[in-house]
């Protein structure tokens, strides 16, 4: 449990340095994108589908894995909708509070889902012996 805690708070502070750099890299002073290509969106699902699917391929239940997929997804998305948030605060210092939280708790579900989804994926897939 305390490694999927570890894990999901590394994953968002992996998805939310690449998102930063991403919207630093386009250097519109106007805008903040939550996702500003495609790979800034793929790190988190892809992380966990292959951290659950292993954890299936040792015997893990296909429930258990979706757990893993919905702590690891809660918890990295929390750190990636505060992190996007105070760079949305510092990048747009003009724009009001309430259009901040609504971009971080987008950041949040987005994540969420998509960890979720990814851990569906990896644990319900046939477990094949090699």
């Amino acid at each position: 449990m305390t490694n999927d805690n570890i894990l999901g708070a590394v994953l968002g502070l992996v998805v939310c340095a690449v998102v930063i750099a991403g919207n630093v890299l386009r250097s519109d002073p106007h805008l903040v994108r939550m996702y500003p290509d495609a790979f800034s969106m793929t790190v988190a699902p892809l992380v966990v589908y292959v951290a659950g699917r292993r954890r299936r391929l040792r015997g893990e239940s296909s429930h258990a894995v979706d757990t893993f997929g919905a702590r690891v997804g809660a918890i990295a998305g929390a750190v990636f909708a505060a992190g996007l948030g105070g760079f949305t605060s510092y990048w747009l210092a003009s724009w009001p509070l309430w259009a901040l939280g609504i971009g971080a708790a987008a950041a949040f579900g987005s994540v969420f889902v998509l960890s979720c989804f990814a851990a569906y994926a990896a644990g319900h897939r046939r477990v094949t012996a090699v």
